[in-house]
């Protein structure tokens, strides 16, 4: 059912009810007591809206932190008995940009649409969108998904130790790792609290590194940012941050 620019679908017993001039989508569960937190999500829809079907709607990859960029080709084939016009071709964020060679395409005709994803510094698990309308739904637009799983060029285990108050003031330790064939070095660790010393070790030459992390005495609470200083981008170095706490 369409309302305007909202329109209504049932999936997997809960109602979906789509905006379209938000390119977002509410979810509103069959038991009203329940409260749904605000999530923006990212939806796959059928792969076949109006005319256009989509070979492979949603696509993964997996990428390093020096690449620069993630390319996602988006093929589709016009199954209807008319024209169809790509209307209006969009992302759901500025990282990432879309493309096609022409808008028109004739009754079994197949093109393509480029999405070009901007690494950028960014790591973890990146969610895209792009939202497709064509002259044949301008009402029901197709939804792409593009999933990038960015390895984290430096992991941190654990990011936070802590003691209670009157333990003995064991050292504990972080390990600090580098992924391989990243070129990063860890250059310094420091603590911004003197009550709470850290020592750094090197395990595995420029791979792996040990944080020894001590507290002066565990009599009253206290806290340390450790400051760990890394070479990597070349063109503009990270500090990553582990925490210590005596509460």
């Amino acid at each position: 059912m369409n309302y305007g620019n909202l329109a209504v679908q049932a999936r997997y017993g809960r109602l979906f009810v789509f905006d379209y001039s938000l390119v977002c989508i509410k979810i509103v569960n069959e038991k009203p007591p329940m409260r749904i937190p605000a999530l923006l999500l990212f939806v796959l829809g059928s792969s076949a809206f109006g005319q256009l079907k989509f070979d492979n709607p949603e696509q993964t990859f997996r990428a390093k932190a020096q690449d620069k960029a993630v390319v996602a080709k988006y093929r589709f084939t016009n199954i209807g008995k008319e024209t169809v016009k790509i209307e209006d071709v969009k992302t759901s964020c500025g990282c990432t940009t879309a493309a096609l060679s022409k808008t028109e395409y004739r009754p079994g005709e197949s093109g393509e649409i480029e999405a070009k994803f901007n690494v950028g510094g960014r790591t973890g698990l990146q969610e895209k969108a792009i939202v497709v309308r064509t002259s044949d739904s301008a009402q029901q637009p197709s939804f792409l998904r593009l999933v990038v799983n960015i390895e984290d060029p430096v992991t941190i285990q654990p990011e936070f130790v802590l003691w209670k108050i009157g333990d003995q003031p064991a050292a504990k330790t972080i390990r600090v790792i580098i992924a391989p064939d990243t070129p990063a070095k860890i250059i310094s660790v420091l603590s911004d609290n003197p009550a709470i010393k850290v020592e750094m070790n090197e395990v595995k030459p420029g791979k792996e590194y040990n944080l020894q992390v001590t507290p002066g005495d565990l009599k009253s609470p206290t806290g340390a940012t450790l400051l760990i200083r890394t070479d990597y981008p070349p063109d503009n170095p990270q500090t990553r941050y582990a925490y210590a706490r005596v509460k």
